[in-house]
């Protein structure tokens, strides 16, 4: 071989990545050219400035190294995953809950003295905690003709830690006005109920 050739080839001879039939050739030229030989020293050994030798047993602790790095992170990654989702869970199990079925509730409402009460009492063993909005009805000219608000039951997993319980009374005031409609309307997991000005329509 040229010593062209083999000085391209020398990188890889020393990190042993040559074919036998390729060191075989390196070799032999080294043993007939001072000129390679004093080439390959340099790149090696009286430098100091050489590429480091690795075998092959360094190569497949390097790469043992490296999938157990990736199996960590995938572990780290998945862990992280699973705490998030029971944590959500939690939440959702004690603190945001289900609307509940009006079969599970027993309702108790009356008007008095310009107000529609509500009390509402969960038989499921849940607590009961109610979200609610609340927003006015305009005709087509933007003036105010009435307000609807809604309330929606929900069941959450009894926490003996709180004090929340199994029941909740709502209240809206009436307007005694003939051109403005008050809504209020329960929202139950199986039907609504509505009262208007204090009366219940469904």
């Amino acid at each position: 071989m040229k010593c062209d050739i083999i000085r391209d080839l020398l990188p890889s001879y020393i990190e042993k990545l040559t074919s036998s039939y390729s060191n075989e050739e390196i070799d032999r030229h080294l043993e007939s050219c001072e000129a390679c030989r004093q080439f390959h020293r340099e790149m090696t050994e009286e430098t100091g400035l050489g590429m480091p030798v690795i075998d092959k047993d360094e190569i497949d602790k390097l790469n043992y190294l490296k999938k157990v790095k990736k199996m960590n992170k995938r572990k780290i990654i998945l862990s992280i995953s699973v705490v998030l989702l029971l944590a959500a869970a939690i939440i959702w199990l004690f603190a945001i809950g289900t609307r509940v079925s009006s079969n599970d509730v027993d309702i108790v409402y009356k008007k008095s003295n310009g107000r529609l009460e509500v009390h509402l009492t969960l038989k499921n063993g849940k607590d009961l905690l109610v979200s609610g909005k609340n927003e006015f009805i305009y005709d087509g000219d933007d003036n105010v003709i009435g307000s609807e608000t809604r309330y929606t039951p929900k069941g959450v997993i009894h926490n003996p830690f709180d004090d929340v319980g199994n029941e909740y009374s709502l209240g809206m005031e009436i307007r005694n006005e003939s051109d403005y409609q008050n809504t209020f309307i329960l929202e139950f997991k199986d039907k609504s109920m509505t009262f208007i000005n204090g009366e219940l329509v469904e």
